[in-house]
């Protein structure tokens, strides 16, 4: 059997044991009654979390399968759509809409800080008839967080379809859809929501719709085509169609995973949806405190850009980033994230999503990460970086042996 450890990784999560047990169940037979009130009571549920009055679809995938589906729905060859890319997942929007056809322009900024709106709005003002922009919320590649909200009131003032990444931010860090005008919202359940990986989560603006609608010709791909859920699943009292008289599933879903999403949201909802955002902010800025104090230099180069739910470390020079991470791994029992891509080997991702904001999980973490690097022959304080993190959580921290 693996041995237990703490899972400190920016997707998959920690999962409790109580979501777990949700999955204990017979097999079951998609049509069930008793299984597609589960699957409307976890549709409503999800509202709550989305923060909109908008629908939302679930379906087998991963988050990157929610926002494919979500642009080969809307986009059509030839549309102007406008991806804004400061890491690797903005980079993936915009080549999952390049190779759909779209006209994508891009907007690039640093991947070290978050995007300033007034960019983004020479950039509508200068480029006529873009038809979406796309952003990514929390950049979980670098642990940079993009200014959302912001971003959202300029794309509705250009009349732009609006497409957020919310895949490593939805359920553990404040995502107003409806307020920010937010089209499209793609997650998964893996991250804050911590469910077990396999399923695509997106809400949908009634805009959104509408631009399906519209289509000159179907979209290219047959199973993940939202408009389907429109016309075969969604209530007629709420806008769906129902071409063939009666509910069916688009493509089939999965049970035992809707059961577990099933009870995480539940888990989210008792807790208190923004008491969660709390937690999880006030589990950075204790990892950041501490990380400063061990004299390690973050990858968000402000705090403003900081984001809520993981954390991008720099990588020490001259020491490995496989040699990091294993010493935490094999000696500490702490899982953590390397870098990506063009930063692969630069950064270390500590999340702190939900289950891992608890204090024991951050505390111990950096304790792992200071010892590994000691062992590696740098020099640094670890009482200091776990003092300093204590001192962030207050009467909530607890206490993690240096020995």
């Amino acid at each position: 059997m693996q041995q237990r450890g703490f899972l400190m990784t920016p997707g998959p999560t920690e999962i409790s044991t109580r979501v777990l047990r949700a999955q204990l169940m017979p097999a079951i037979e998609p049509g069930d009654p008793s299984f597609i009130e589960v699957m409307d009571e976890t549709a409503e549920l999800l509202k709550e979390v989305f923060q909109t009055k908008k629908d939302v679809v679930f379906f087998p995938g991963s988050g990157r399968v929610t926002i494919e589906s979500a642009l080969a729905s809307v986009i059509e060859p030839g549309d102007k759509v406008l991806a804004l890319v400061n890491g690797v997942f903005g980079k993936w929007l915009k080549e999952t809409a390049q190779r759909l056809g779209a006209n994508v322009l891009e907007l690039a900024t640093e991947w070290r800080r978050g995007f300033d709106p007034s960019e983004v709005e020479r950039k509508l003002e200068r480029e006529k008839g873009i038809k979406l922009v796309g952003v990514v919320h929390n950049e979980t590649s670098t642990g940079v967080r993009n200014p959302v909200a912001e971003i959202g009131k300029i794309v509705r003032d250009y009349g732009a379809l609006y497409l957020v990444d919310t895949v490593s931010s939805l359920g553990g860090d404040d995502v107003r859809t409806d307020d920010w005008n937010i089209d499209l919202s793609c997650t998964g359940c893996y991250k804050c929501l911590n469910a077990p990986p396999g399923l695509s989560i997106v809400s949908v603006s009634e805009g959104a719709w509408k631009a399906m609608e519209k289509r000159r010709k179907p979209a290219s791909t047959f199973s993940f085509d939202l408009y389907k859920w429109r016309q075969t699943w969604i209530p007629k009292e709420r806008g769906g169609k129902l071409i063939w008289g009666y509910r069916r599933h688009p493509i089939e879903p999965a049970p035992h995973l809707t059961y577990a999403l099933n009870e995480a949201i539940k888990e989210i909802l008792e807790e208190g949806l923004h008491e969660r955002f709390k937690r999880n902010a006030l589990a950075g800025r204790a990892i950041r405190s501490g990380v400063h104090a061990l004299g390690l230099e973050l990858y968000p180069k402000e705090e403003e850009y900081a984001s809520n739910t993981i954390t991008g470390v720099m990588n020490p020079e001259r020491i490995a980033n496989s040699d990091i991470l294993g010493i935490m791994r094999n000696k500490y029992g702490v899982v953590a994230g390397g870098g990506l891509e063009e930063i692969r080997g630069k950064v270390i991702r500590l999340a702190h999503m939900s289950v891992t904001s608890q204090p024991i999980y951050v505390l111990h973490t950096l304790w792992a990460l200071g010892s590994a690097l000691r062992e590696l022959g740098l020099t640094l304080n670890i009482d200091e970086g776990l003092m300093c993190a204590r001192e962030v959580f207050g009467s909530r921290g607890t206490a993690v042996s240096t020995k």
